[in-house]
């Protein structure tokens, strides 16, 4: 089963169950409306739909999650096979809440390759990347160009504050460092957070440097296409 964002739900029924929504079908291939005619409860936990595409008229099954209630739990919505295509990052909801403009730009740069449509997709990243940029700059920074930018930011974002900021909650005095003094006191809900804590901290110090290094090998050995026009020699 393959979790389904909620935004991508485009009508619904009075119950609020989905009525259609919008993926990249896992049979055809291409973005599609797929449509659901009736929603059957199975207990108190889930309900269940077969959606046709509308360009292949292939199904697919989708289950939406119950409150106790009988009502749709929010991000509760599943299907399979899972929808093709290129799914959004994790943690995208901090992008909207930085800048929705920019949450759009990233919106449509995904749409566009889920399409195909390489070229504009290149040309909208490379504009949420210079859209990004100009956001965390200071103002008498944002109309140098693109590469001056990103040269610019270390000098602008405390990119050591995150840093900072565990070590805050780790010394003896902070937040987790008083608990480790009796470790009878750490309940489940700290034991969650410190391990999210160590995961965030294993993301920034070893998974971004390494996934980095392993784009840029592939971007210096990656083919580069003939310019429009230029001939063969």
């Amino acid at each position: 089963m393959q979790l389904v964002q909620d935004n991508l739900v485009q009508s619904r029924f009075s119950n609020t169950f989905p009525r259609t929504v919008e993926v990249i079908c896992p049979h055809c291939l291409k973005e599609a409306v797929f449509e659901a005619r009736t929603w059957q409860e199975h207990g108190r936990q889930l309900a269940a739909s077969e959606l046709v595409c509308a360009r292949c008229e292939e199904a697919v099954l989708f289950v939406q999650l119950l409150e106790a209630d009988g009502t749709r739990k929010e991000g509760g919505l599943f299907c399979y096979p899972k929808p093709a295509g290129r799914e959004p990052m994790s943690g995208v909801e901090h992008l909207q809440a930085l800048s929705a403009p920019l949450a759009r730009s990233y919106e449509s740069a995904l749409k566009l390759y889920n399409r195909a449509e390489w070229g504009a997709t290149a040309l909208t990243v490379r504009h949420l990347i210079g859209g990004l940029a100009t956001r965390m700059l200071a103002e008498d920074k944002r109309e140098l160009s693109l590469t001056r930018k990103l040269e610019a930011l270390p000098q602008d974002v405390d990119l050591s504050r995150p840093l900072q900021d565990i070590a805050q909650l780790l010394a003896a005095g902070g937040t987790f460092g008083r608990q480790f003094d009796d470790e009878a006191t750490i309940d489940k809900v700290t034991a969650e957070l410190l391990l999210e804590l160590a995961e965030q901290l294993l993301t920034y110090l070893v998974v971004l440097p390494g996934t980095m290094s392993d784009l840029k090998s592939r971007i210096a050995t990656a083919p580069v296409p003939l310019r429009r026009g230029s001939g063969a020699a």
